[in-house]
């Protein structure tokens, strides 16, 4: 596993405090927001299916519940259990670093992103920014390229329209071979919010 995806999956276990976590908790509506995540790594055979469940009680009081799905041989499951276990070691395997403070940055200043802009980060540059509507959140999505590693970059989108805990997408490529090859990916795949009675 390569060092940019074990990062990133370091900063997705430790949700409370990393880059990834894009909305504090008191933007939530009052009742559940539910938010389902697709989980891709070379290593899988099957994706891995991430559950975060944050609920407003409406007196500051607020419940968090994750829960990851796997399915796979003994082997897979046994060695890592992928997302959940494979966090807690880092490879360096393909050698490659992601700066968790470029991407604090990006999302602190999400609401001023502009489509088709390009950003000059301490490091690198988030480019190739559009619009998208991931699992009915509205989002600007761009790719953050690291100038000192030219053969790795990564997608990560901003979720604008609706409070999510994790970032609607994230994707990690590697260039191998002249190709870029998919090394870890994210997706929000459902959300929904049951309003009210938390």
């Amino acid at each position: 596993m390569s060092k940019i995806v074990s990062l990133l999956m370091v900063g997705l276990v430790t949700i409370g405090s990393v880059a990834f976590a894009q909305a504090d908790l008191d933007v939530f509506p009052i009742g559940t927001t539910t938010m389902v995540y697709n989980i891709v790594t070379e290593e899988l055979d099957e994706p891995q299916i991430l559950e975060l469940v944050v609920t407003a009680h409406g007196d500051d009081r607020y419940t968090v519940r994750m829960v990851t799905e796997q399915t796979g041989d003994e082997d897979e499951l046994a060695t890592g259990f992928g997302f959940i276990f494979g966090a807690t070691r880092v490879s360096s395997g393909g050698g490659h670093d992601v700066s968790y403070t470029s991407l604090q940055a990006l999302m602190d200043q999400r609401s001023r992103l502009q489509e088709g802009a390009e950003y000059q980060l301490p490091g690198g540059v988030f480019t190739d920014i559009v619009g998208v509507t991931i699992a009915g959140v509205w989002c600007l999505e761009g790719t953050l390229l690291d100038e000192d590693d030219p053969d790795a970059r990564m997608t990560v989108a901003f979720a604008l329209t609706n409070p999510v805990y994790i970032s609607p997408r994230i994707r990690a490529e590697e260039l191998r071979g002249g190709e870029w090859v998919e090394t870890f990916a994210l997706e929000l795949m459902e959300y929904t919010v049951t309003e009210g009675g938390g």
